[in-house]
C-alpha cells in the first residue's frame, strides 16, 4: 500500500493499495480444491463464488486450476473521528479451468467503512460494485456486506 497524504498527527490517513493473487493447482485437482471466486473477500460485484468457471450442461460452478485476481482501492477518512471512511476501488482478474486468460472480469465499485467504537478496530463495510466486464454464466451481486479485516 501506498500512504497518500496524513494529518500532520498521523490521523486523517488516505490510502492506496494494490494487491495480486495468482495461483495454480495443477490438472487433475480435485474439485473442492479448485479455485473459486466471488463475493466480499475475493471479488466484489459478484455472488459467492459467482466469478468462477461454470459447467454448460448443470450451470453448477465447477471452479478453476488457475486463478489471477487483483484489486485496487483508494480508501479516504469521511469524518474527523475516522469512524467513518469511504473507499473507491476495482476488482479484476479472472479463474479459469486451466492456464488462460478466457473470461477476464472487472468490477469497479464504492464502498463505506464503519468504525463502531465497541466493536474494536473491525470495520463494518458495505460496497456497491458493479460488474462491468463478465462472462455470461457469472452470477452477480451488486452490494456486498461483510465486517472484519478482510479489505
Amino acid at each position: 500500500y501506498f500512504l497518500v497524504t496524513e494529518r500532520p498527527d498521523h490521523s486523517g490517513r488516505q490510502v492506496l493499495s494494490f494487491s495480486t493473487n495468482v495461483g495454480y493447482t495443477g490438472t487433475n485437482t480435485p474439485i473442492y480444491e479448485h479455485f473459486f471466486a466471488g463475493g466480499f473477500a475475493t471479488f466484489r460485484g459478484f455472488d459467492f463464488r459467482g466469478a468462477s468457471p461454470v459447467d454448460a450442461a448443470t450451470h453448477v460452478q465447477v471452479g478453476g486450476e488457475f486463478q489471477w485476481l487483483n484489486t485496487v482501492q483508494y480508501l479516504f477518512p469521511i469524518t474527523a473521528d475516522e469512524m467513518l471512511h469511504g473507499v473507491v476501488f476495482c476488482d479484476f482478474g479472472t479463474v479459469e479451468r486451466k492456464v488462460e486468460i478466457k473470461d477476464f472480469r472487472v468490477a469497479p465499485g464504492v464502498g463505506l467503512r464503519i468504525t463502531v467504537p465497541a466493536m474494536g478496530p473491525a470495520p463494518i463495510a458495505l460496497d456497491f460494485a458493479w460488474a462491468a466486464n463478465h462472462a455470461d454464466l457469472d452470477d452477480r451481486q451488486v452490494f456486498t456486506f461483510s465486517m472484519g479485516f478482510s479489505r
